[in-house]
């Protein structure tokens, strides 16, 4: 029954995609299930506007944002099937067994959200598994970004591994695999759901959630204690992404522009998410509810790590190779070598480092 209401959800997309294209020399239909107010959704907008000026409006956009016209899940399956010609979403979240190695971006492996950008694009150029898992689906990448580092927000304290024992804990990807080595019971809820449920009790703990994107929902609102949960760091990345066969039919000064303008996109965003993490920072340090921040001490960071990290990247290394023909310990170690390459030169400061830093004396 799903599966016939998703094809029917489909169907009616690539109506309107079609249906757009009358009347300009190129009508580009772009969806994405986040609102316009976050950070990536801000560098599509400036991408789309770029596009559309230095092609002196010979490419327009017609935007649709919010899900209104493709849902998470539907945005990646949507844009090889041609429902719209660019998409920007989170395939290895919503699509995970589609796109196995796409969550190469593990827990426990860094919060520097610099250092994985720029190893993510360098994965991509380098390793041909990982382009393959697009372009193998008529799907040509623009475009990848990480998403801020994973936090906690709970109701009970948490402040070391054994604090998990027994909560229960909103949760998906390798976060929620990560929960259960710890001795909590994740619990697969979309996030507006999560809010709510933390404030009535269903959940002991919110997760899967970004700084910068937890600090935005309010979620402290509804929260007792913080917690970075053992430092997970950066788990996922959000993908802009193009239909091949549409990028096919494009001129070639068209695609000169669209690459000249996305090549700007990483550290555009990069900018922007500095700027929003410093803001989110602040707002929560002014605060004035009962809240109160609990980072692990670096006893239980080790801890963490040894009791998840570990086992995490082994299990992806058997998940990600059962579907794949990749070889996905090296591509795992490559993974891990260009983020450890970037992280020498970085100072990027994690949401909650920049919290400490205000001294809000909470």
């Amino acid at each position: 029954m799903m599966r016939a209401v998703r094809s029917a959800a489909l169907a009616c997309a690539v109506m309107v995609a079609g249906s757009t294209s009358a009347g300009a020399a190129e009508k580009i239909v772009y969806a994405s299930y986040m609102s316009e107010v976050y950070t990536i959704s801000k560098v599509d907008l400036w991408v789309m506007a770029e596009i559309e000026k230095r092609s002196n409006g010979e490419i327009e956009f017609e935007k649709y944002f919010s899900g209104s016209l493709l849902k998470a899940p539907d945005l990646f399956p949507g844009l090889q099937d041609g429902a719209a010609d660019m998409v920007t979403g989170t395939p290895a979240a919503y699509n995970r067994n589609d796109y196995r190695l796409s969550n190469v971006v593990l827990p426990f492996i860094s919060s520097k959200a610099d250092a994985v950008g720029k190893a993510l694009v360098d994965l991509y150029a380098s390793n041909a598994s990982f382009r393959g898992e697009f372009e193998g689906r008529n799907i040509k990448l623009l475009y990848a970004v990480p998403w801020a580092e994973n936090t906690f927000w709970s109701a009970k304290p948490l402040a070391k591994v054994e604090d998990f024992a027994g909560l229960k804990v909103r949760s998906v990807q390798a976060i929620a695999d990560s929960v259960q080595m710890m001795g909590g019971t994740p619990v697969a809820m979309a996030w507006p759901e999560a809010l709510e449920a933390l404030g009535r009790g269903v959940v002991d703990v919110v997760s899967s959630t970004p700084f910068d994107s937890g600090v935005l929902g309010g979620v402290y609102e509804s929260a007792k204690v913080g917690s970075d949960g053992g430092d997970m760091g950066i788990f996922s990345f959000a993908a802009t992404a193009f239909n091949q066969r549409r990028w096919d039919g494009l001129s070639d000064e068209h695609k000169k522009i669209f690459l000249d303008v996305t090549a700007e996109a990483p550290t555009r965003f990069l900018s922007g998410l500095n700027f929003e993490l410093q803001k989110a920072a602040e707002k929560l340090c002014a605060y004035k509810g009962d809240l109160t921040v609990t980072l692990f001490p670096e006893s239980e960071r080790k801890k963490a790590y040894e009791v998840a990290a570990m086992p995490l990247q082994a299990q992806w290394v058997k998940w990600a190779a059962e579907t794949t023909k990749a070889d996905t310990a090296a591509m795992l170690q490559q993974y891990l070598d260009l983020v450890r390459k970037y992280e020498a030169s970085s100072t990027w400061k994690s949401g909650f480092e920049r919290y400490e830093e205000l001294d809000c004396g909470k």
